[in-house]
């Protein structure tokens, strides 16, 4: 086995070699025995590092310079990426890694996904190479929902994004990765709020916290959505009249967010204009999105998961459609004659999903949607030929595997997962109860981040 040379460079300075991935997508390098994460490297890299405070935590380092390059290496498109894009304030924290050529970053989001499942699921099949909704030459434009946050930039009102690890807002004259549109519209609505004087919120003072925008993919519907501490500020109304009359989205709300958190949306939402909720189409199957419900940010990958789950199930069948958003995979499934129930506790997004019904008539007796916690729907559950799951982050409860694995025993699951390291936790229990991992399929979400949407096909080897 080759020795990895690390050598001190100066007071906490190290020269070192980077020889895998963080689960985040940071580079590994090893140092005096442990391992160090060290944000746009990449694997086969010798770079020069500096080490942080490791009484402050856990040790992390910042890179100074590249020694040797991996040939896999790029130049970023946006000026904004990395640690040399904002000097005094940091990195942006949106892409993590346009620094590596997109080829590579899809091969090494396969191998993530492999090395992470086969772990814990020794037998495994090969994953299978990562599916791109975009060009090789073009990985770019492809979020459909557009995020800038506010913040203060001297004395003035800055848009843009937050620092990496920070609350901290960099100003950004560009984003490649969102839809163009939904820039540009964010652009004439910063300098709408400038011209009003409106000051970024800042702990209990000011009013602007962010502007969320989702852009149609196969639909021209643009819904924008102001997000402020507090709706008091007569000038919010006066800016929002303003920018209606000279760039006026298919629908416009105003959120009141009063909590400083991390979360984007409040709990109270105003309709301001045009249509309450926006069309959009996933794969012939047309939707309807509320401002505060969570629909997938890239339409085109979101239609690779929706064929992925409509080829796996092979339809007619009695589907569990759980963790079901606004119906995604529920509506597609009954509309090709599946007979589903979909659960969802998010009512917003029931809501939509029963409205989207409408507008799918082939669907609409076929699909019925459940407002519930899934735990506590399962509980009345007693049949299920195949199970779609699309879990939060975190993954599924042991009492949701033990319950669909063990009770229900469905012939055939298709997992849906936004996070690999839960994923293989979840998958090492299922295989445990009879299950047999037929098929991994990755689908790339987000180029240029090292987020990986997997889809696991899963098939019931033992009788219940």
């Amino acid at each position: 086995m080759t020795r990895l040379r690390t050598e001190r460079v100066g007071r906490q300075v190290f020269d070192v070699e980077i020889d895998a991935l963080a689960s985040n997508g940071d580079g590994l390098a090893t140092l005096n025995g442990v391992r160090v994460p060290v944000p746009f490297t990449i694997p086969g890299e010798r770079v020069r590092i500096r080490l942080s405070d490791r009484r402050r935590g856990p040790a992390t380092a910042a890179l100074v310079e590249v020694l040797r390059a991996s040939p896999n290496r790029t130049t970023p498109r946006c000026r904004h990426f990395g640690i040399d894009a904002a000097p005094g304030l940091g990195a942006c924290g949106g892409c993590t890694w346009q620094h590596i050529a997109y080829p590579e970053q899809l091969r090494l989001k396969t191998q993530l996904v492999d090395d992470l499942v086969r772990a814990v699921v020794p037998h495994a099949p090969r994953v299978k190479p990562t599916l791109t909704a975009t060009t090789l030459d073009h990985p770019w434009g492809y979020r459909n929902k557009v995020h800038f946050v506010f913040g203060t930039r001297g004395s003035s009102l800055a848009m843009g994004h937050f620092v990496r690890g920070s609350r901290r807002v960099i100003p950004v004259v560009e984003c490649p990765v969102h839809d163009e549109r939904g820039n540009t519209f964010a652009s004439t609505a910063r300098d709408t709020f400038m011209a009003a004087g409106l000051p970024a919120a800042d702990g209990k003072r000011g009013t602007l916290r962010s502007l969320a925008i989702r852009v149609g993919c196969r639909t021209q519907e643009m819904m924008a959505t102001l997000i402020v501490s507090s709706d008091r500020d007569r000038r919010v109304r006066a800016a929002t009249r303003r920018l209606l009359e000279q760039s006026p989205p298919t629908s416009m709300h105003l959120n009141v967010h009063a909590r400083d958190d991390a979360f984007i949306f409040g709990p109270a939402t105003r309709h301001l204009h045009g249509s309450v909720r926006m069309r959009e189409e996933v794969a012939g199957t047309s939707f309807l999105i509320s401002p505060a419900a969570f629909f997938q940010t890239n339409v085109l990958a979101a239609e690779v998961l929706v064929t992925l789950v409509l080829d796996a199930v092979q339809s007619p069948h009695r589907v569990l459609d759980l963790y079901a958003g606004s119906g995604l995979f529920a509506i597609p499934l009954a509309a090709a004659g599946n007979d589903v129930t979909a659960i969802e506790e998010n009512r917003i997004a029931v809501a939509d999903g029963e409205a989207a019904l409408k507008l799918n008539r082939g669907a609409q007796r076929r699909c019925r949607f459940i407002a519930s916690r899934v735990e506590a729907a399962l509980a009345s559950m007693s049949d299920a030929e195949v199970v779609v799951l699309d879990p939060p982050r975190e993954g599924c409860s042991p009492s949701v595997l033990r319950d669909v694995f063990g009770r229900l025993g469905p012939q055939r699951a298709v997992y849906v997962s936004c996070n690999p390291e839960a994923l293989a936790v979840d998958l090492g229990v299922i295989c445990q109860r009879g299950y047999r991992l037929a098929a991994l399929q990755p689908v790339d979400m987000f180029p240029h981040t090292a987020h990986v949407e997997t889809v696991a096909f899963l098939e019931r080897t033992t009788t219940v």
